[in-house]
């Protein structure tokens, strides 16, 4: 048996071949270094032709890109995963689909197998004939070779004389195997010295993640993760990481407003950062002017950032990509623009960027609704945030847009917004605040943190500009309305977090005031495949809450009372912000200006969770409390979950997000979380719906939507709404039956399980 990944080229892949010892011949593994994960392979032959297997130096007969291609001399290959198979012909057309339930034969000529799911990606190329048939739910893919089984093992002893057994030999088939590391994790750790020249260096390595410089790069499973960025006395890269050679510049002044604005665009276009006292953008011969305002750089930068991912959507649907569908955003632009497609396609990185540039922005901004805005202030602590909004594509503005926080003297809108709230709550029989409006049931303990209204500038509260994106996000000194706030903790915590292996939830829900009671119930458990172990906790003391927040929890909902000496216990008060450690993954504070509580429990090792910013009635907060908790059942991440219920009233600035804003409960049934918005036209008898996708990280902008309703033969980008369509009442009663999942209707949030066309009917005439 040879093995190819013995060299020093090959020990430098992201993905090698290699044996697997003490299994026998025709026992390999795939080894992605970057992932840090192994898919076991099982070739076969016969008793005279042990599987060999030898790498290439090309992949030509991949249409999609890979890490690494090798010949199999055998006649069967089984990678040891349960997955789907799809079997596409020599011009990339879906010819046949193989399952455990239904294998799938190969006609003759050459094809190209690929697994749905595997820790790797992983292809198989062969000329047919050949057979993909299933043993032990594993995909066994098998050449029809003449005169030979390819079910018989090697060493299972076929009889014959020399010469057939010669003849045997000659014909044993090559199966091409093709591999992709799905970097979802960063290949390494880039360390700069703390300049701006370092960090631009560092940016210009980014590019290094994408899988591809094609438009399918679009697509989130060929862009990759970029290398984490750490500070050091001298400049170094990890193995897999290099500047990468695309022919595209950015030339930035070397200031760290300019460079943070731009690392997105530039991970995207694989640019290259150098330095220039007049901005611009090249590509190939072409340069493209950017302003040298800071604040107008950062909108062009994030508006650039968009149309050439919208325009790669766009081409990537064409007849020449690898997926020619009939994609929502191709449409639209073909009738506004007759671009080149194909040509457009064909082109290297640089040659289609250039020409992206002749297109006006106008004609593309309005085609996908962008997920994610995140204000960064300039500071050189905060570029360790770049790899993550980088990878999830956020538009970033730096300097922020002028903020407004809260002091003695003006008046600014948050102070609007909590005069309301006061107003709201002052008629309440019951607030969230352990304060004198509710009352004590002990004397306060002598230990305090400062204050939740302390004003200085890691406290105050500000007002972020807003951004042309489904949610926004701050990273700086104090706490944002209608944003969330993650640290560069938070998002480093997204590469440990590992699913549960017994795929059960942890849900604890712990309630300190029994007047608020309602707000518990069947609010968890809803999904048919995912099991919830739900916990309930009453009246804990201060160190019952702290032992607890301890523990482990995939989520926890508190609700009672907060002020500033913390949570409000039997016995006293726990201040979040003084614990060293938690065992808590998400969580929700559905208590009166919760957000210092928190960032308390962000700093103790939590990934995110949702907060509030003032006091809060107790009827809002458990309407709220219960939305977001189904919201999270469903599959939302916390920004969609918070997005969703911020559609009521008072809501939309009563609650932000404290840490990462992209943490799930669990994942969604139909991928991407969607929102539909009802409405009824009585008169002919129809209904009308405006879906609302949220992408989430394994499914993030620029993966394909199809919509829930009727037979709509168009693909979508998931990210924001898509264009109205109608549907007949008795097409969407028999939709809704299918899921449990929400919609708007009139403002007011109803799920598809628990309501028919003749209720909405009848809320819509109650309303």
């Amino acid at each position: 048996m040879v093995d190819a990944d013995t060299d020093t080229d090959a020990d430098a892949a992201a993905v090698q071949l290699v044996p697997t010892r003490g299994r026998g011949p025709g026992a390999f593994e795939l080894v992605d270094a970057i992932e840090e994960v192994r898919l076991p392979v099982a070739a076969e032959g016969t008793d005279v032709g042990s599987p060999t297997a030898t790498r290439l130096a090309t992949a030509d007969p991949f249409h999609a890109p890979v890490d690494g291609c090798w010949a199999v001399e055998a006649t069967s290959i089984t990678p040891l995963c349960t997955a789907d198979v799809y079997v596409r012909d020599a011009e990339n057309a879906l010819v046949a689909t193989a399952t455990a339930e239904a294998p799938a034969r190969i006609p003759p000529g050459p094809h190209v197998l690929e697994l749905s799911t595997a820790p790797v990606k992983a292809y198989v190329a062969v000329d047919g004939p050949a057979r993909v048939s299933y043993e032990d739910r594993y995909p066994r893919v098998s050449l029809e070779v003449p005169g030979i089984d390819a079910g018989s093992a090697v060493g299972a002893g076929v009889a014959g004389d020399e010469s057939a057994a010669r003849a045997r030999r000659d014909d044993l088939g090559e199966i091409l195997l093709g591999a992709r590391s799905r970097r979802t994790s960063p290949a390494g750790t880039v360390t700069v010295p703390e300049s701006p020249a370092g960090l631009a260096r560092a940016v210009s390595t980014f590019g290094s993640a994408l899988a591809t410089t094609s438009p399918e790069r679009s697509f989130p499973t060929l862009r990759g993760h970029p290398p984490l960025i750490e500070r050091g006395e001298t400049f170094e890269t990890p193995r897999f990481v290099e500047r990468a050679d695309t022919g595209v510049t950015l030339g930035l002044p070397f200031e760290y407003d300019a460079l943070f604005s731009a690392t997105p665009l530039a991970f995207y276009l694989a640019a290259t950062i150098e330095e220039s006292a007049e901005p611009y953008l090249r590509a190939g011969e072409y340069r493209h002017d950017l302003p040298g305002d800071p604040d107008a750089l950062a909108a062009e930068l994030g508006d650039l950032l968009r149309h050439c991912f919208t325009l790669d959507c766009a081409t990537r649907a064409c007849s020449a990509g690898l997926y020619d569908v009939d994609l929502h955003v191709h449409e639209v632009l073909s009738e506004r623009l007759d671009p080149p497609w194909s040509e457009w396609y064909e082109a290297d990185l640089a040659e289609r960027t250039a020409a992206y540039l002749d297109v006006p922005t106008e004609a593309t901004l309005d085609c996908l609704e962008w997920p994610h805005t995140t204000d960064v202030v300039p500071a050189a602590e905060n570029d360790s945030a770049l790899p993550f909004l980088a990878a999830d594509l956020s538009a970033v503005r730096s300097p922020p847009p002028r903020t407004a926080a809260t002091s003695d003297g003006g008046v600014t809108e948050l102070d609007d917004f909590v005069r309301a709230s006061r107003d709201a709550v002052r008629g309440a029989t019951l607030t969230r605040s352990a304060g004198a409006e509710s009352p004590a049931r002990h004397a306060p303990t002598a230990t305090r943190g400062p204050t939740q209204n302390a004003l200085d500038d890691s406290e105050s509260i500000v007002t972020p500009q807003p951004a042309e994106s489904i949610a926004q996000a701050w990273i700086g000194p104090g706490f944002p309305m209608r944003a969330a706030k993650p640290t560069v903790e938070t998002y480093r915590r997204r590469l440990d977090r590992t699913p549960a292996e017994d795929l059960t939830i942890g849900v604890t829900v712990v309630c300190n005031d029994e007047a608020m009671i309602d707000e518990l119930g069947d609010t968890y458990g809803f999904r048919d495949h995912v099991t919830f172990d739900i916990r309930e906790e009453r009246d804990l003391t201060v160190e019952e809450l702290r032992d607890l927040l301890a523990e482990e929890h995939d989520f926890f909902h508190y609700v009672g009372h907060v002020d500033e000496r913390g949570m409000e216990c039997a016995d006293g008060f726990l201040d979040l912000r003084s614990l060293e450690t938690t065992g808590v993954d998400a969580f929700l504070l559905n208590a009166c200006t919760s957000y210092q509580q928190g960032m308390g429990l962000v700093g103790a090792g939590a990934l995110g969770g949702v907060v509030s910013l003032t006091d809060l009635p107790n009827s809002l907060a458990t309407r709220v409390g219960r939305d977001l908790a189904r919201l999270f059942d469903a599959g939302f991440p916390l920004y969609a979950a918070l997005d969703v219920v911020g559609t009521g009233p008072f809501a939309e600035s009563a609650y932000s997000i404290a840490g990462d804003p992209m943490v799930q409960l669990c994942q969604c049934i139909s991928g991407s979380p969607i929102l539909t918005e009802v409405s009824i036209q009585v008169d002919e008898e129809r209904v009308e719906l405006t879906q609302n996708v949220y992408p989430t990280r394994p499914f993030s902008i620029g993966s394909m939507f199809n919509s829930l309703f009727g037979n709509d033969p168009i693909r979508y980008i998931a990210s924001g709404a898509i264009p109205a369509n109608t549907t007949t009442y008795s097409e969407f009663d028999s939709t809704i039956d299918v899921g449990r999942f929400p919609m708007l209707i009139n403002g007011q949030l109803y799920w598809t399980d628990e309501t028919s066309v003749s209720e909405i009917i009848e809320i819509t005439d109650q309303q």
